[in-house]
């Protein structure tokens, strides 16, 4: 018996009715579990005995559990419950073409639109060799945002009702047997001549009833019809097509035909070649380009009055066409509104907009331990949810269909599914995660790409498994990351951020999922440190748009897909967008949906900001500003050397903590970096690529004086730690062909022409960061030898003066972290080593007396957001200081998350 509000199969609580056919009954319904609301169709109950008609059930689930595609109902699962069996799939809320159709037809570029994404549902279908056998408009439905679902995949028609009630649209799906000769499957108006016939049926039947549905839309009465069934089948088998009759454009009436063959050896063979030609043809109306071309062996000449009467036609339907497609387009409505932070939460600087444009994914801090979480918001909703087992700053990305979110926390790339459930873990993570793409190919198998700050970019499977490296960095161009890569429409291609160290170097590429590594590198398109965004136009057309940060103005520029080439000029989109490099805090949907925050610009949004053990901000000090990479305290407390950027290449910045006054401290027009205090306060160690490479130097710490240059070679350097008694300086080289990154000992100490560096870790991994401990025994630095960084301590006997002998080899090694690390500190008693993970700030207790010994690292608070290295600790170890874009804003509250719907109405003003 029919199902009623209130009812329940299992975990499911019954609506509302939705429809019913010979097919089944099909329900609103809400997971009491997961609190979402779902669609279930039920087996009518004089069906639900019939072994033959429940072994179709279950195997329309299995087609449909293996497809995975954005225009796809998807499945949930399979549900029995007091005798009763249904299937749980996704509630897709809109109107069906059907529905659409009855309020007249639709306009071409609209048709066509909707026509290309069925036609993506069904290749999708006919790679994995499954044939629909019965579309139909009842059978595609259309969501508020334009996106196009494809119902009833699979479908396992059942027989017949006694009576019909007349109307080709609801007519029953028919079915005598299964897809052997002598079936009838599928419904009436729309199955193809072989279907009608009984014959053996393929992907071509279905390519027959995409073009019945494409006729339909554009002229808004259906094709074939009768008073019966039977009268139906007769017009389907025999009735001719008056393609003259067809309100079609011109280049697509071609496609028509192809589709509407009787003749299934000469029809269309690929609905490929239909989604090719519609994109062509809304990316240039006006081209005339046809569809796919006839097949041979169809006939060429018509007689000579049909000549006539098709020129004739075909003159009628170019000023036809003239005088509609030179109209434009009605402008979609340009609409703003700010969404602001949940009740009791801070927002940070994550966010993201999902693919279909319905939902916000953000960060924000809240609870006790004030650490960041993800939280997800319906923008037809007020209210903000979090989502479980996300305590940290996730970099969030979408998969296609809107379902799942990608992040990163404990080391671990992982997945969760916005409408309950706990994370899924997809697979490790070296260091620290910059940024993801979500892909889907042809046979709904799905590809993530991810950046990471040092490396280049990694894919890997949504379902997970290891991680393949698929570009590399250029040691030529001192690259140091790419990232932020986000992925074109057509699922192969994307744009990704490569960083140089050298900002002129820095730009966003062009990349591949079809190229090697060594292939990425020649495609630049912009200069930049931030990363872009690809938006697809809203219209569908192939023309989509490079969304780019210059300064704080947030640019757009047009993409051809076809040519994977900018054209056009920029245009200004939105004023005032924070971003702190290498990511601007913008986000952009597939229909035409964009988010930002406003703030500084660039890393000027950055502000020097305290921080207890517990993470609670304690205060800031001096303005915002473009501060980059590593900041250092000095010795007595009183100071901090940081590296800023206003505009030019980064110099060494001194900033007094307690006034919060900022001196510059070098002037060269080269890139100075990476400041490093002697332990008496006296002199500063940094780097510089003033002569080349990036050369060690030195300065004294009041100012006086002129740049001293410690030591020179043809490999770039990074000065880390001073030793207590100002006698060695320890550095790591960058890119070696055999060692790779190698930690390295200078005696600053002796004269320049005696100072020769030795090297302290030099094996086949990268190693580097080293700091010393207080008493010079011992040096902590971190190494990627496992496979990922992580912290080790190694013990460190001093050479001997100029003329002795030199330090003897370190003996035994001994890791500090468990789950990955980097950039250590050691407090000034030598009884605790601070590092960083992906967690955020850990702190492991030592002990160096009579050897060494490590507990297990506890976990302090997630890093406030900034760059990675730039932090320091106190020497009592309970004071933080970082560069934090969450300082900057700590005269007042956040700016909220700005929403524009349909923001490409402004390129067209």
């Amino acid at each position: 018996m029919p199902l009623s509000a209130g009812d329940k199969l299992g975990v499911y609580e019954i609506v509302a009715p939705l429809g019913a056919g010979g097919m089944g009954e099909v329900y609103r319904a809400r997971d009491t579990q997961l609190e979402r609301e779902v669609a279930i169709k039920v087996l009518p109950a004089a069906l639900a005995r019939d072994p033959e008609r429940l072994a179709r059930f279950d195997r329309e689930a299995k087609i449909l559990a293996a497809l995975n595609h954005p225009n796809i109902a998807v499945i949930y699962g399979i549900v029995e419950s007091a005798g009763q069996r249904a299937l749980v799939m996704e509630l897709v809320r809109g109107e069906t073409v059907a529905a659409r159709i009855k309020r007249g037809a639709l306009p071409p570029d609209e048709a066509l639109i909707v026509a290309r994404q069925i036609a993506e549902a069904l290749e999708a279908a006919h790679e994995k060799g499954i044939t629909h056998r019965d579309l139909k408009p009842a059978n595609v439905m259309i969501t508020p945002e334009g996106l196009v679902k494809v119902l009833d995949f699979g479908l396992a028609a059942m027989a017949a009702p006694a009576q019909h009630s007349g109307d080709p649209e609801l007519s029953p799906t028919l079915t005598m047997g299964m897809t052997q000769a002598g079936a009838i499957m599928g419904t009436a108006a729309y199955m193809s001549p072989e279907q009608a016939a009984g014959l053996p049926v393929d992907r071509r039947a279905d390519i027959w009833s995409f073009g019945v549905v494409l006729w339909e839309m554009l002229g808004g009465k259906r094709l074939f019809s009768g008073d019966t069934v039977a009268h139906t089948l007769a017009a389907v088998l025999q009735r001719p097509i008056d393609f003259d009759t067809s309100t079609a454009p011109g280049a697509i009436r071609g496609l028509l035909q192809r589709c509407l063959d009787r003749d299934v050896k000469t029809r269309l063979r690929d609905i490929g070649e239909a989604r090719v030609a519609i994109n062509r043809y809304l990316a240039d109306p006006g081209s005339g380009a046809e569809g796919p071309a006839q097949a041979e062996g169809l006939p060429h000449r018509l007689p000579y009055k049909w000549m006539v009467a098709a020129g004739v036609a075909a003159v009628a339907a170019l000023v036809v066409g003239f005088l509609h497609f030179r109209e434009r387009a009605p402008v979609a409505e340009l609409t703003r509104f700010e969404v602001g932070a949940p009740a009791g939460a801070a927002l940070t600087n994550f966010l993201s907009i999902s693919p279909d444009g319905r939902k916000i994914a953000f960060t924000a801090r809240t609870g006790s331990d004030n650490n960041p979480r993800l939280w997800v918001r319906s923008l037809d909703t007020l209210e903000a949810k979090a989502l479980t087992g996300t305590a940290t700053n996730p970099y969030p990305f979408w998969s296609p269909d809107s379902r799942f979110i990608g992040y990163q926390i404990d080391d671990k790339l992982k997945k969760i599914d916005i409408a309950g459930g706990p994370p899924v873990t997809l697979c490790d993570v070296s260091n620290a995660f910059r940024g993801g793409t979500w892909s889907i190919d042809a046979n709904g198998g799905g590809t993530i790409v991810f950046g990471l700050q040092n490396g280049g970019l990694k894919r890997v499977s949504d379902q997970g498994g290891q991680p393949v490296e698929i570009t590399k960095l250029d040691a030529e161009r001192q690259e140091v990351s790419h990232s932020l890569p986000s992925m074109l429409p057509d699922g192969r291609n994307f744009l990704y951020l490569r960083r140089s160290s050298n900002a002129e170097k820095s730009g966003i590429y062009l990349g591949s999922l079809d190229f090697k590594p060594e292939q990425q590198a020649s495609r630049r398109l912009l200069a930049s440190e931030i990363g872009a965004v690809y938006a697809a136009s809203a219209g569908g057309s192939s023309l989509g748009h490079v969304l780019f940060m210059r300064e704080s103005t947030l640019f757009s520029q047009q993409f051809d897909e076809g040519k994977l080439a900018l054209i056009g000029e920029a245009v200004p989109v939105a004023e005032s967008v924070a971003n702190g490099v290498p990511r601007g805090y913008f986000s952009a949907s597939a229909n035409g949906v964009l988010i930002y925050r406003t703030g500084e610009s660039g890393r000027a949004g950055l502000r020097l900001t305290w921080y207890d053990r517990q993470g609670k901000m304690l205060g800031t000090v001096g303005d915002p500003a473009a501060y980059t990479d590593t900041l250092r305290l000095s010795p007595d407390g009183t100071r901090v050397a940081a590296t800023r950027s206003d505009g030019s290449n980064p110099d060494i910045w001194l900033v007094e903590l307690a006034r919060g006054v900022a001196s510059k401290f070098t002037f060269d027009p080269a890139a100075d970096t990476n400041p490093v205090w002697s332990r008496d306060g006296s002199r500063i160690a940094f780097r510089s690529n003033r002569g080349g490479h990036f050369d060690l130097y030195q300065k004294v710490a009041n100012g006086a004086g002129e740049d001293e240059l410690l030591f020179k070679s043809d490999l770039d350097k990074v000065p880390t730690n001073w030793s207590r008694d100002g006698r060695f300086l320890l550095f790591h080289t960058l890119s070696d062909p055999k060692t790779k990154a190698d930690q390295w000992l200078l005696p600053v100490s002796e004269s320049k022409d005696e100072r020769k560096a030795d090297p302290f870790v030099n094996a086949a991994y990268n190693e580097g960061f080293g700091v010393f401990s207080t008493d010079m025994k011992w040096i902590v630095y971190q190494t990627d030898a496992t496979g990922r960084d992580e912290i080790y301590v190694r013990p460190f006997t001093a050479p001997v003066p100029a003329g002795g002998t030199k330090a003897a080899p370190a003996e035994g090694q001994w890791q500090v972290s468990k789950d990955g690390g980097r950039f250590p500190r050691w407090s000034a008693d030598g009884k605790e080593i601070f590092f960083l993970s992906a967690r955020g700030i850990m702190s492991a207790e030592v002990n160096t007396v009579g050897g060494f010994h490590a507990w297990t690292p506890q976990f302090l608070f997630a890093k406030p957001n900034g760059p990675a290295e730039a932090w320091d600790v106190t020497a009592d170890g309970k004071k933080f200081l970082f560069s934090s874009a969450e300082g900057a804003d700590a005269g007042g509250a956040p700016a909220p998350i700005t929403v524009v719907m349909n923001w490409q109405a402004m390129l067209k003003k």
